[in-house]
């Protein structure tokens, strides 16, 4: 199967973007809301915040693209999953604890852990991978509904059933059993719309692909229209001009027409420059995009730290200082680790010969 190297380029632009986001939460949320860098800060964060829809939608698409492989395997399917997914969160997770409970911000209590590494809580991030492995689990149905189920028709339920239970689910819950749902965020249901597109956009991807190139100008209107509404929906939410019900629901067109308008300029991006998602430097990145996510925000924290410290307090400046920091070293440290994984897989094979 030939390389869908504008894949790459989006995961890497939506790593890059999560971390933009945390770093720049601090300012979003210290800022005088009436002025001018809050705008700008406010509308950057918010036009960031469909990345992780946009890693659903991909693993949706990845994991259906056609191949020539042998037949579908579930117990190989799963030990892959445990082992490029779960393991690594295992082990960050791990590091977090040892950290939080180093500097004295948590007690030891393993229940307690245990319990926030089930639910993917702990660190706000940590939700992401909770949901995703909610739909590796769930891989029999995306199977049976790509193969079986009306593409159209299985995408408009899944965006009916998202808006729904994002909503109305816990409500549903305490009338049907009496129990107070609030983990509703950290549930597959909140993001299903964007996986099962995956679904679909990757089972049928070249078609997908000549849609991108054929309408990219008007997913660019889209994406530039929807970006702005969405801004100024935003910025009167938290100046407490206005808060409109229906803000939450735009945000996924906007998110949908976000998504899209990266992966067009990402192929077009691939098409004129086909050498260069295949640079062993941007290679290793793309292998270390997850690790990044996983662990950024402890070299954020700990950025925090030394920051407070220092007794740096301009928010412009601790916003750079943060986020320098944090790209430099999370990036630097998971690539690096990337690089003793690639050493010790060459030693051995090389013994085993």
């Amino acid at each position: 199967m030939k390389k869908k190297h504008e894949l790459t380029l989006v995961s890497l632009l939506y790593m890059l973007l999560v971390i933009f986001i945390h770093a720049a939460s601090e300012c979003v949320t210290g800022f005088r809301t009436d002025s001018f860098p809050f705008a700008v800060m406010c509308s950057a964060h918010r036009l960031s915040s469909y990345v992780v829809q946009g890693f659903l939608f991909l693993s949706g698409v990845k994991l259906f693209l056609p191949r020539r492989d042998a037949a579908f395997s579930y117990p190989k399917f799963y030990l892959s999953r445990v082992k490029r997914v779960v393991l690594p969160y295992l082990f960050v997770f791990a590091l977090f604890c040892v950290y939080f409970v180093a500097e004295g911000r948590l007690a030891l209590d393993l229940p307690y852990f245990l319990r926030e590494c089930l639910t993917g809580g702990l660190v706000g991030h940590f939700y992401y991978v909770a949901i995703m492995c909610q739909f590796y689990l769930l891989i029999p149905i995306w199977r049976f509904a790509a193969d079986r189920c009306s593409p159209a028709l299985t995408v408009f339920v899944s965006l009916m059933t998202m808006l729904i239970c994002r909503v109305h689910l816990p409500e549903v819950v305490r009338l049907l059993t009496g129990y107070e749902l609030t983990l509703n965020s950290r549930l597959f249901t909140t993001f299903l719309f964007y996986f099962v597109c995956g679904i679909f956009c990757g089972r049928n991807y070249d078609r997908f692909a000549e849609f991108l190139c054929v309408r990219r100008r008007e997913i660019t209107v889209l994406c530039a229209v929807t970006g702005i509404v969405d801004c100024l929906l935003i910025w009167v939410i938290r100046n407490g001009v206005y808060y409109p019900a229906w803000a939450d629901d735009f945000h996924v067109l906007y998110c949908t027409a976000a998504i899209l308008c990266s992966l067009s300029y990402a192929k077009a991006f691939a098409e004129r420059y086909p050498s260069f998602a295949e640079r062993p430097f941007i290679r290793r990145l793309a292998n270390a995009s997850y690790n990044v996510y996983l662990i950024h925000p402890l070299f954020l924290f700990v950025a925090d730290d030394y920051l407070e410290r220092t007794g740096i307090t301009s928010l412009t400046g601790r916003f750079v200082l943060r986020a320098a920091a944090v790209y430099a070293v999370s990036i630097g440290v998971c690539m690096l680790w990337e690089m003793i994984r690639t050493q010790i897989r060459e030693i051995r094979v090389f013994r085993s010969h």
